[in-house]
């Protein structure tokens, strides 16, 4: 009697856990019937959610989706990631078979304008330009090799960690190896040399233009040098 007694929770238990693994699977297998689109810190100067969408019909059929189909849910992420102005995609779904796709924007950092013209972001990666959507950054002269680019980053990253720099620089060019900028409140050229000794360079720039503001007469140059260790030499 005993063995019969527990041969039948045996099987009871046994049933259960098939109803469950049963249960689970089912709802792994049911399709998506929605998706949901959101920018990350809602910016989304490149994208829409009309063309997000068309670029999920365009790789994947939605229709066929699991809500658990987790192979397919890293595909449609790696195809968006493909496309050069996404920096990040997250696709993850809902319980109510809800597809949630979040996307993340790659951030203009300066405008290259040489052979090609695009934008670079802070990894250095180039990002097309838009119809309908002009990015306000610094602009770049040249034809930049993958090094330069990558020093004309870290140039931009130290610009914008200053307030005066990012807002004033306007416009960068190569010179066989040094670099000219212009600013937006002076009309002389900054012979600012290779992108070394950054703080500096930026204290004498800083300085002179501080100068400039608080004296009625301007100085009539339109060039200053400032690769010269503790001095800026102003020409015409």
């Amino acid at each position: 009697m005993k063995l019969y007694k527990y041969g039948g929770l045996f099987s009871v238990l046994t049933l259960i856990v098939v109803a469950v693994v049963f249960a689970q699977w089912r709802n792994g297998q049911r399709k998506i019937t929605r998706v949901e689109v959101s920018f990350a810190e809602n910016r989304h100067d490149f994208l829409d959610v009309e063309t997000v969408n068309k670029l999920l019909i365009l790789n994947q059929e939605l229709s066929t989706i699991g809500v658990k189909d987790t192979l397919a849910l890293s595909s449609i992420e790696a195809g968006l990631e493909a496309y050069a102005v996404v920096w990040n995609a997250e696709v993850f779904t809902s319980p109510s078979r809800v597809l949630t796709v979040s996307v993340e924007e790659r951030i203009p950092l300066l405008r290259i304008i040489g052979n090609e013209t695009y934008y670079v972001d802070i990894e250095a990666v180039k990002v097309p330009l838009s119809e309908h959507f002009t990015a306000h950054v610094p602009l770049f002269f040249g034809t930049p090799s993958e090094k330069q680019t990558e020093a004309l980053v870290g140039f931009m990253q130290k610009i914008n960690t200053d307030d005066f720099l990012k807002k004033e620089i306007v416009q960068i060019e190569d010179q066989d190896g040094d670099y000219l900028l212009k600013i937006r409140s002076y009309d002389f050229i900054i012979e600012w040399g290779e992108f070394t000794s950054f703080e500096q360079k930026a204290v004498k720039l800083k300085t002179l233009c501080k100068y400039l503001d608080a004296v009625e007469e301007k100085p009539d140059f339109t060039r200053i040098n400032l690769k010269y260790n503790q001095q800026v030499i102003a020409s015409s």
